[in-house]
């Protein structure tokens, strides 16, 4: 076996791996190999990645030189290489002197002339100081503690790797000037990890949008809020107003800004989009776009860097638009970050106004919760208004009144908000373009009286004095009289766990519904039922019950044959009681079978009928 020896790296081999050399003061000068004491590496590139260059900064510690004669000069040389590498990643490296952040030479002058440094060129690079400057007795001090940081060295050393894996870089002291590590000199090695690069993260990337013109960057917040803008050209000042602004913030996998990749993004629907390479601001859309490769309907390849910014701005025409955006990476892999959806809405043209509560009380009181955000079934509002434009897309930002047909009935006092649909907001009215409404029934209302609310909001096609209306039906109500309030099953007989409709009704002392959001009472069972019991709930159009449908119930009938009832506790303090039964499953199957055996009786008689006539016995 042939044994190769560690104390010597031949030049042959520093040569055929690559490598760069640092000198201190001409070739021809001598060094005292003890000069030298350490060296030391550090790694600059974060996180090396093939085809990209990678940097290790140099320094030594050394003793002082005094009283250095005329022309005593000394040469400091360096040798740095690649002595390992993958397989066919063997490469060649540099120096650079000036590459450090912060530069701490290895020699300075305490007294004569300032060390003077020179670069070579090509694949070697060259430090020359002169510790002479023809006057005897100089003193030079030797860096005798600071090691190579990533910022701190007396030079840099760099190689492009082309291959993903270990490599290890040498640096040594050729204090003989032979090419090769003596055992004696100095040297010091660092091993880095290869990768390959990062590439574009889809996941760690994002697109956030928020709609109208502001010029704040958007956030995973603002990106929940109302998608409708006015399809104006120019937006709401009907100059440059942006109908909505995407901010791109494009990562690579390590969550650092990627700009390797490219971005393409199109307008599906009314509007066009524009792109500017920088953060969210105001003012990017006109009345008069010209289309480009910044700005149209679709753009290709726009290159990005940490934050980039996609404009959304109107033309003219309502409905629903798509922002398609995708991301391009170095190796053409194509991703979609993100669609995004803006709904433009032109000029009102109708409003529809629908009553949900439609019953007032007697006395007057404020009827309906026109919260904005519909959280659970207490922000029920009185009437939702619809408006929409010419092509029906719902319109965004009105204000209306109300007429009241007598207001000794209903007053004219008006509370209305635009709908805002959460997430996960099942009592939303509709979203944008959608108006929760409140309204407030007079103080000398009476039981049965009937007055009409006309919803109006200005006729944007009018001369500013003509509206458009709806009209909402409404009566008024007392609270529940003694003795009026009611229970009931929606069925008398139920199957073992089969789902039920429990409903209360409430008159008032007139024999008319009572008003609307009366509390209603809660449910109590005298058997164990399935599912919530109905806690106390409120009237609606005289009823309130359990669940709409079987679909929908929340509570199922006992499991256990025979009577049962539900009780509640009115509003005079009187308990009030409904009754149904539940089937025996098993009583319902003996049925069946003794028909069953009926049918066999009479089957077995004309068998034997039929038998004796053929005389078969």
């Amino acid at each position: 076996m042939k044994t190769i020896s560690l104390k010597k790296v031949s030049a042959v081999a520093v040569a055929s791996l690559g490598f760069g050399l640092l000198s201190v003061v001409p070739a021809n000068a001598a060094q005292n190999a003890a000069d030298i004491n350490s060296v030391s590496l550090a790694k600059v590139t974060t996180t090396p990645v093939t085809g990209s260059a990678v940097a290790v900064n140099m320094l030594a510690t050394s003793d002082n030189i005094t009283n250095a004669t005329t022309d005593a000069d000394f040469i400091y040389r360096f040798i740095g290489y690649v002595s390992s590498a993958p397989a066919g990643g063997s490469v060649s490296g540099s120096w650079s002197t000036s590459a450090p952040t912060t530069d701490t030479e290895i020699f300075v002058a305490a007294t004569g002339t300032t060390p003077v440094v020179s670069e070579g060129g090509g694949g070697t690079a060259t430090y020359t100081t002169t510790l002479d400057s023809g006057t005897d007795d100089e003193d030079y001090t030797g860096n005798a503690s600071t090691v190579a940081t990533s910022a701190v060295g007396a030079a840099q050393f760099s190689f492009t790797p082309a291959k993903v894996g270990t490599y290890v870089v040498t640096v040594f002291n050729d204090a003989d000037n032979s090419g090769t590590q003596g055992v004696t000199e100095i040297g010091q090695t660092i091993s880095l990890t290869v990768v390959a690069p990062s590439g574009y993260s889809n996941s760690l990337s994002t697109a956030f949008i928020t709609y109208g013109a502001a010029a704040t960057a958007p956030t995973s917040t603002t990106s929940a809020g109302q998608n409708s803008v006015t399809a104006a050209k120019g937006g709401l000042d009907g100059i440059n107003d942006n109908a909505a602004s995407i901010d791109l913030v494009i990562k690579d996998v390590t969550n650092s800004a990627y700009a390797s990749a490219s971005v393409s993004a199109e307008i599906t629907g009314p509007g066009y989009i524009r792109w500017v390479d920088e953060a969210v601001d105001a003012d990017n859309c006109t009345t008069t776009p010209t289309y480009g490769a910044d700005l149209g309907r679709s753009l290709a390849a726009r290159a990005v860097d940490a934050q980039s910014a996609l404009y959304v701005c109107a033309d003219g025409t309502s409905g629903v638009a798509t922002v398609t955006i995708k991301v391009t990476d170095v190796d053409d892999s194509v991703q979609l970050l993100v669609a995004r959806t803006i709904t433009f809405f032109g000029a009102v043209k109708t409003i529809t106004a629908t009553g949900v509560l439609t019953i007032g009380k007697s006395g007057g009181a404020a009827l309906g919760d026109p919260t904005a955000n519909r959280t659970t079934a207490a922000t029920t509002p009185a009437i939702i208004v619809k408006a929409t434009d010419a092509s029906g897309t719902p319109v965004s930002g009105l204000t209306f009144t109300y007429k009241s047909s007598s207001t000794a009935v209903m007053t004219e006092t008006l509370t209305c908000n635009e709908d805002v649909k959460a997430t996960a907001n099942v009592f939303s009215s509709g979203g944008v373009g959608f108006y929760n409404c409140q309204v407030t029934s007079s103080t000398g209302a009476k039981s049965g009286d009937k007055a009409t609310l006309t919803v109006r909001t200005i006729d944007p096609a009018g001369d500013g004095t003509t509206f458009l209306t709806s009209d909402v039906a409404f009566t008024i109500g007392g609270t529940a009289s003694t003795g009026s309030e009611v229970l009931s099953f929606d069925k008398l007989s139920y199957a073992p766990g089969e789902a039920m409709i429990i409903t209360r009704t409430g008159k008032d002392s007139s024999g008319n519904p009572v008003h609307d959001f009366l509390a209603s009472p809660a449910l109590t069972f005298t058997k164990a039922v399935g599912g919530t019991v109905p806690a106390a709930g409120v009237y609606v159009k005289g009823a309130s019950a359990s669940s709409t449908s079987a679909a929908t119930a929340t509570v199922f009938a006992p499991v256990t044959p025979g009577s049962f009832s539900v009780t509640a506790t009115a509003a005079n303090g009187a308990t009030i009681t409904a009754t149904a039964t539940v089937t025996d499953a098993n009583a319902g199957l003996m049925t069946q079978i003794d028909a069953l055996n009926a049918k066999i009786v009479a089957l077995n008689a004309l068998i034997a009928k039929i038998m004796k006539k053929l005389g078969v016995k």
